[in-house]
């Protein structure tokens, strides 16, 4: 194993981040991780879990302050919390949309402006941000899910470029289908008399298939980020999950005319 580093992880209760902390904590590294609310009793569990609202100033602060207060030091930042959310632009209320982004994007800021002066005054540290390939290959009917991965790869390349030789370090997290719960805990936008319904039915058909049995397991994809956590890469777009490296690739490579066709076949978004 590397130096036993601290680590504190939001959105550990459960998926890719309960799955990290586990495989972080089974390395031997101190973490802490936070969710919003743990069901009854805080469980047993093999790491430190903490209460935390990413969408809060004073739970996050209050979060950090927990961990400075017990370890003095904070290694390790994972920015993992995040909601997804689906439905036709032209029918997505505002409200769905701002939590979203309150969750998913302004979450990250909230928690990396709690933790880099700590990390600053400590010459050393790893941020580490959880996007998804949605942040490079817009979905359709989950346009501001993309779009709030899209940010966080604005703002973390941003960050990379601040922070370089400071002694920090930052990854960027780029999974694709992993199989949690995040699809079925999703608010889903459909309305009987929405004009997308067809396409929509088709489209949820195929993206329940493939948050299923098809995608990868948390697990593999929490230990490929430890790996990446444990090296000494200070690359910043790390693609996780089965696919996720080549669907990046080929949006790279590929004429927009022929990558947005191959997408809505994929979809089924055409009749």
């Amino acid at each position: 194993m590397k130096d036993r580093k601290v680590f504190f992880l939001s959105g550990a209760s459960r998926g890719i981040g309960r799955a990290l902390a586990d495989e972080a904590a089974d390395r031997g590294h101190i973490v802490y991780g936070s969710s919003r609310s743990w069901t009854g009793a805080k469980p047993a569990l093999a790491f430190h879990p903490i209460t935390m609202d990413v969408r809060n100033d004073a739970s996050v602060r209050a979060a950090v302050k927990e961990v400075l207060d017990e370890e003095q030091r904070i290694d390790v930042l994972v920015n993992n919390a995040g909601i997804s959310l689906s439905g036709p632009v032209e029918e997505t209320p505002l409200d769905a949309v701002h939590d979203l982004m309150e969750t998913n994007y302004f979450g990250v800021v909230r928690t990396l402006q709690a933790v880099l002066p700590v990390m600053r005054r400590q010459g050393f540290g790893t941020i580490v941000n959880i996007g998804s390939a949605g942040g490079k290959i817009a979905i359709p009917f989950q346009s501001h899910y993309s779009a709030s991965k899209f940010a966080i790869e604005g703002l973390t390349e941003a960050l990379w470029q601040e922070l370089h030789g400071t002694g920090l370090r930052v990854l960027l997290i780029e999974p694709g289908d992993v199989r949690t719960e995040i699809w079925d805990r999703s608010r889903h936008l459909i309305e009987e008399d929405s004009p997308y319904l067809d396409a929509l039915v088709r489209f949820h058909k195929i993206k329940k298939r493939d948050m299923g049995d098809a995608a990868d397991s948390p697990g593999r994809v929490a230990a490929r980020i430890a790996d990446l956590i444990e090296s000494d890469t200070r690359a910043l777009r790390h693609p996780v999950a089965r696919l996720a490296r080549l669907f990046i690739l080929a949006r790279k490579l590929l004429p927009d005319a022929i990558f947005l066709w191959a997408v809505r076949r994929a979809y089924r978004i055409d009749k």
